[in-house]
């Protein structure tokens, strides 16, 4: 592992990429790493990813991550969560890397949409701009509609709109109001 002491959840996140990458899993980072990346930088103790697994596969992940050193833990969603489960990765310095096993109503395509990135000496894919504000609109707390109002502002004009309404219907009517009023409020 790459990590030498605490606040490094960035470098854990490197090491759990290696993984995804051998065991050919497609992954997105989320979270405040894709937040910075899209121009709102926030400050995060852990990184998230969300990841296509299917669900047969999920006991060939935890042992693989076992064998890599990480401490390993399954969160199952309830029936109204949002995220089916969550395995939340740590190292001995309380670093955390939470690999989310998919949103509700994200699009398949979200994870062929990432965007490579380098990142502190490595590569990373990053979820799209489109595929963030419309997964954080669904989320909506308030920590959720920041990153959102933030990435609007900073990179509405790079922005495909058409995609961005698409993706944010898929989440539900109301989604939709709350991104067309987002959006009304950036043109005045």
């Amino acid at each position: 592992m790459k990590t030498t002491g605490p606040g490094q959840s960035t470098l854990l996140l490197l090491d759990a990429v290696d993984i995804l990458n051998h065991l050919k899993i497609p992954y997105a980072v989320v979270g405040a790493i894709a937040a910075a990346f899209h121009g709102l930088v926030r400050a995060s103790q852990d990184a998230d990813v969300v990841i296509s697994l299917p669900s047969g596969d999920l006991p060939e992940l935890e042992k693989e991550m076992h064998r890599a050193g990480f401490l390993v833990e399954l969160s199952k969603g309830d029936v109204d969560d949002p995220v089916t489960a969550v395995l939340m990765l740590a190292d001995a310095y309380e670093n955390r890397v939470d690999l989310l096993l998919g949103i509700r109503g994200m699009e398949a395509g979200a994870l062929s949409r990432a965007l490579e990135a380098a990142f502190m000496g490595g590569h990373i894919r990053i979820i799209g701009a489109e595929d963030f504000i419309a997964m954080k609109i669904f989320a909506g707390g308030p920590k959720d509609m920041d990153d959102v109002r933030g990435v609007l502002e900073v990179s509405r004009e790079k922005l495909d709109l058409p995609l961005l309404k698409k993706l944010t219907r898929r989440y539900g009517a109301g989604e939709a109001r709350t991104l067309a009023s987002l959006l009304s409020k950036l043109r005045r």
